[in-house]
């Protein structure tokens, strides 16, 4: 039986928001070199690659879509959370989450069938964070599986697609669901079919939360991901994400003591992370190989030729929280566009909600915040 643990036992807040921006920095150092290939890189960047923002010129990063979306899930968590502790019942989370979504699209310029789905584009905070109002190269598998108006689930797939905006959204479910592994799996798995329907994608974001919930309490990574592969093993279809959890290990098991302009090359051989057991692998072997560094774990995970920002992403959340916020360079906080929206919601998925706040006359700037809608 799964051992569930209280707050006593989790990281301090600070290791949370290091997750957060972690993730959202490892995004945005990504970013300007999505597609490029891994020769390209080197050719502009040299034999270490892209070492900073470098997308605008003038020093600052900015996340994209993986980032936009894992600030949604963060939502609809801190939502469904919200209304079963004022209300004295839970469910409803996969609406939540889809409706969470829905308004990450509106942030796009795009909208939903209204034939199919009413939602309150005015409801809570987040919304609110003109930030978010950019489009930043959105998948299009989420793109079309939102604006159809439909909800995918795990037993009715809304297509068949395991790209990796099925995992790249999901830390947020880990932290929420601190030590309670086997639930971050399943609930990581529910929300991520929501908008992509094949058993090894929604598996890898299952996956990834798991970790994450067992990094949260201090789990060392390597135990983490023992750990998911025992909860993966119970699920059916779970080859293919084993298989690239596998890899990732077996390279990392023959490669410990590899320099970082080694590790580049290795990193290639794993896949290029279009899809979401390559973008878990990439991820897990940057953060094996660098686990006690965030800069060249981060930085060996974009370097490669494909989707460098996911990547980025995944590793800056596992190894955000596994080092906290002083493992990451000053100047790279400094710098992000929009880093206090990812520390702020950090802090908030580490409080879950305000301590004594049990109905809902006491607790009205919270629930404004994180309706349980």
């Amino acid at each position: 039986m799964e051992q569930y643990f209280n707050d006593d036992n989790i990281k301090d807040k600070n290791y949370f928001v290091a997750c957060m921006l972690g993730g959202a920095i490892g995004d945005a150092l990504g970013a300007p070199i999505e597609f490029w290939q891994q020769s390209e890189i080197f050719d502009k960047y040299g034999k270490n690659g892209a070492s900073e923002f470098v997308e605008f010129g003038n020093g600052l990063g900015e996340f994209t879509d993986d980032t936009q979306m894992s600030l949604f899930t963060a939502e609809a968590l801190l939502r469904a959370h919200h209304r079963g502790m004022i209300k004295g019942f839970g469910g409803g989370l996969s609406q939540i989450a889809h409706h969470s979504y829905l308004r990450w699209l509106h942030t796009q310029g795009l909208d939903v069938n209204y034939d199919r789905v009413n939602v309150d584009y005015n409801s809570g905070f987040l919304i609110k964070q003109k930030v978010l109002y950019k489009m930043r190269a959105p998948g299009n598998t989420v793109v079309s599986s939102l604006r159809s108006g439909k909800v995918g689930t795990i037993k009715n797939p809304i297509n068949n697609s395991k790209g990796c905006g099925t995992i790249m959204r999901v830390a947020p479910v880990g932290l929420m669901y601190r030590g309670e592994r086997k639930r971050a799996f399943k609930i990581a798995c529910e929300m991520s079919a929501i908008t992509h329907g094949h058993p090894t994608g929604f598996l890898s974001a299952g996956f990834f939360a798991s970790i994450i919930s067992d990094l949260a309490i201090g789990i060392d990574l390597k135990v983490a991901i023992k750990n998911a592969i025992k909860i993966l093993k119970t699920w059916e279809h779970y080859e293919e994400t084993l298989n690239a959890v596998q890899s990732a290990l077996d390279l990392y098991e023959n490669n410990k003591n590899v320099s970082f302009e080694e590790s580049l090359t290795l990193i290639e051989s794993l896949g290029q992370a279009w899809i979401a057991e390559e973008a878990l692998s990439l991820s897990l072997f940057a953060s094996l190989l660098f686990e006690n560094d965030f800069k060249k774990g981060v930085l060996c995970s974009i370097n490669h030729g494909g989707d460098s920002d996911s990547t980025g992403s995944i590793t800056g959340n596992i190894l955000g929280l596994i080092n906290g916020l002083d493992s990451i360079p000053k100047n790279w906080i400094d710098n992000l566009v929009g880093k206090n929206l990812l520390i702020e919601v950090g802090e908030d998925l580490h409080t879950k909600i305000k301590e004594g706040h049990f109905n809902y006359d006491y607790d009205k700037a919270w629930w404004e915040k994180y309706p349980g809608f």
